[in-house]
């Protein structure tokens, strides 16, 4: 259920210029598309087709990963580097989309903003019927467009919660392992699993 918080939260909007717009009103933009399509009569599956690959428009990928694999950023070629940000913004996305079927309404409080130079902190509650649920959002200003370099849950770093299983394959199986346990991993995601 977080991660589908988070990914709504990241996932439908058209790119916006951050000279005319704040984070906040970014972060509003993208939530209130991705609750329409939710809130919609649209089946499961047209929901999950409408929202599907728009959430790496609003990731800064390249900061998320290198973010993630830490010490072994460094030690990668770029071929290796180019194949885990595929997968692992799939992975983050199938994540969310094999939750939609989950929403049962809510809404989202934007809280405190905080911005410095081309860096900004948003502080977000969702609220639903059942939980109230802290989700904090990590963002760069990346040619004109807020991306999200980390999301925080309850308190509990995304980069750091992926950082901890990655690095402990990378260790034990390297590249390799690491790539084939994520392939395992997506396909499992894909039949629903």
């Amino acid at each position: 259920m977080r991660l589908l918080i988070v990914l709504v939260m990241l996932s439908f909007a058209l790119p916006v210029h951050a000279s005319t717009i704040s984070p906040r009103e970014q972060m509003k933009q993208m939530v209130d598309g991705v609750f329409a399509v939710l809130n919609s009569d649209l089946t499961p599956e047209a929901k999950k087709q409408k929202i599907s690959g728009t959430v790496q428009k609003y990731l800064s990928v390249e900061s998320l990963s290198q973010r993630t694999l830490g010490v072994y950023w460094r030690q990668a070629s770029a071929d290796q580097l180019k194949h885990f940000m595929s997968l692992y913004v799939q992975i983050l996305e199938q994540t969310y989309l094999n939750r939609v079927d989950d929403y049962s309404g809510g809404k989202v409080d934007y809280l405190q903003e905080l911005i410095h130079k081309d860096k900004a902190i948003l502080d977000t509650e969702f609220v639903s019927p059942e939980r109230k649920i802290s989700v904090k959002y990590k963002m760069l200003e990346m040619n004109g467009v807020w991306q999200i370099y980390d999301v925080l849950i309850e308190g509990v770093s995304l980069v750091r919660s992926y950082r901890s299983s990655y690095n402990e394959i990378l260790r034990k199986e390297g590249f390799d392992g690491l790539f084939k346990r994520m392939d395992e991993k997506l396909a499992q995601m894909k039949k629903g699993a």
